[in-house]
């Protein structure tokens, strides 16, 4: 049944910023939203900064979502190497 389901997922990268994560996206074509979505009292209550959210639909492809995971995998490795303090 379509009403149980969901294509929005908010999320975070432990020590990466929202923002940061937006952003790296964008410059990969990703398009997707970071901050409190207008619900702070919620993103407060789950004792966070802001969430990043990726919202799909039944006309992204396989591949798109794949090649979205790909670049969160990186965003993550990237934060994790310092290799963001170099540029």
């Amino acid at each position: 049944k379509t009403k149980d389901r969901s294509c929005v997922f908010s999320f975070n990268i432990k020590g990466v910023h929202s923002h940061d994560v937006t952003e790296i996206l964008d410059r990969e074509g990703i398009a997707i939203r970071g901050g409190h979505h207008c619900a702070m009292p919620l993103t407060e209550m789950l004792e966070q900064i802001s969430t990043a959210r990726v919202s799909l639909y039944f006309y992204n492809t396989l591949d798109e979502i794949d090649y979205v995971i790909d670049v969160l995998k990186r965003v993550k490795e990237i934060y994790e190497s310092g290799e963001f303090l170099k540029a």
